[in-house]
């Protein structure tokens, strides 16, 4: 008998399974992971795995395409999340390893997935986006700079127009709570997949 892994019947089972199988179930329905602005309601974002809203002086920007990716990586998540559960109920069972194998590693990817876009676009926005801007503008009248940090934090872009006018906009970048409810998630799902194997072999 394992103190935390034996229900009061006495069967065993994954405790940190679901726990981890549970949150994956709930996490596409917390909310953004990481939001970004830019001025004062100029322009606005927020990101998750599942969810990605985009707003453009009030306006929503949506795509079709996106937002169907999206829905897939939310129902992939849930699925994944019952098999968890389901697999962690009876972790002897000859049939539980294939669905705690399943997905018990999405939240970790998804984790690691969210960081590395949010890297990218902030490494386009610094390196190559002023260049491609400065050039849209006719007889190269205006000097864009645009300094964003990599994942969290406070900064300006600056654009120039001659030598008169000048434009400054404050841009924020903040992780959620949700994002560290992600963490813990993937960390759990970890744990369980260990657990997992430790209770097969007994």
């Amino acid at each position: 008998m394992n103190s935390g892994n034996t229900s009061s019947n006495g069967r065993t089972i994954n405790v940190v399974g679901l726990a981890a199988g549970a949150l994956m179930i709930i996490l596409p329905f917390l909310g953004p992971w990481w939001m970004a602005s830019v001025g004062t309601g100029a322009f606005e974002i927020s990101l998750s795995p599942f969810d990605l809203s985009i707003m453009v002086f009030g306006q929503p920007i949506h795509s079709q395409l996106v937002d169907l990716l999206l829905l897939a990586a939310k129902i992939a998540m849930i699925i994944s999340g019952v098999f968890l559960v389901l697999g962690s109920l009876s972790p002897k069972s000859w049939w539980s390893g294939r669905l705690v194998r399943f997905g018990v590693m999405k939240p970790l990817w998804a984790v690691i997935g969210i960081i590395i876009v949010v890297v990218l676009g902030a490494f386009f926005i610094n390196n190559v986006l002023p260049g491609i801007l400065s050039n849209a503008i006719p007889d190269g009248g205006a000097s864009i700079q645009i300094t964003v940090p990599y994942l969290v934090g406070s900064a300006s872009a600056t654009i120039q127009m001659g030598s008169q006018a000048s434009i400054t906009a404050p841009i924020n970048l903040s992780l959620t709570p949700v994002f560290w409810v992600a963490v813990v998630t993937a960390i759990l799902g970890i744990v369980a997949r260990i657990n997992h194997r430790r209770l097969k072999k007994q």
